[in-house]
């Protein structure tokens, strides 16, 4: 059985994401901790073969470096990295955006950026997710956008990115790749 890490339970994608998953997954959530002292993620890590970074907020390089250092000292089985980032760190955008509660974007997307990077030097498999607006009611169906890719901003449910999130866990699908998600 493999051991997945939630790290985080924003829009409740940890809780989602772990009911989509099938019975052969063993499922932990990290959350409400100091997500930027890499102490916190050691007991958790041991044994992790998967893991799902659920924060896409302010800060979020910061604790992605932090989970980096942990990983470097448990050094654990990791196979699989699936990461939360936000649409517009690509500038792929071709309308404009409005991030909740965000009040310096360029920051936060720079942010967003560089906790994406970090999981792409760490030189294992990964999916970064960009999703448009999150909301919980489903709008449309889902349009999944290859990287370097146009795309509107808009909004899409986490019910669709729980979904998704979980075909890349159980079937490996869109490896080494940033997709954006929308619901049209």
């Amino acid at each position: 059985m493999k051991k997945v890490l939630m790290i985080g339970n924003q829009f409740d994608l940890a809780n989602r994401v772990s009911q989509e998953l099938s019975n052969q997954y063993s499922v932990s959530i990290l959350d409400n901790t100091d997500f930027n002292n890499e102490k916190n993620y050691l007991d958790s890590l041991v044994n992790t073969n998967i893991i799902c970074f659920w924060l896409n907020q302010f800060d979020a390089d910061l604790a992605m470096e932090a989970l980096i250092a942990a990983s470097d000292q448990v050094n654990p089985p990791i196979e699989q990295f699936v990461v939360l980032s936000v649409a517009g760190i690509d500038d792929e955008l071709t309308t404009d955006a409005v991030y909740e509660n965000i009040d310096d974007v360029k920051e936060y997307l720079n942010q967003q950026r560089y906790a994406v990077k970090l999981v792409d030097e760490y030189e294992l498999p990964y999916t970064v997710l960009r999703p448009v607006k999150i909301v919980d009611h489903i709008v449309g169906d889902l349009d999944v956008i290859d990287e370097g890719r146009p795309m509107p901003f808009g909004e899409v449910s986490t019910d669709s990115i729980a979904k998704t999130a979980a075909k890349v866990v159980e079937y490996q699908q869109f490896i080494n790749q940033s997709i954006g998600l929308i619901e049209r």
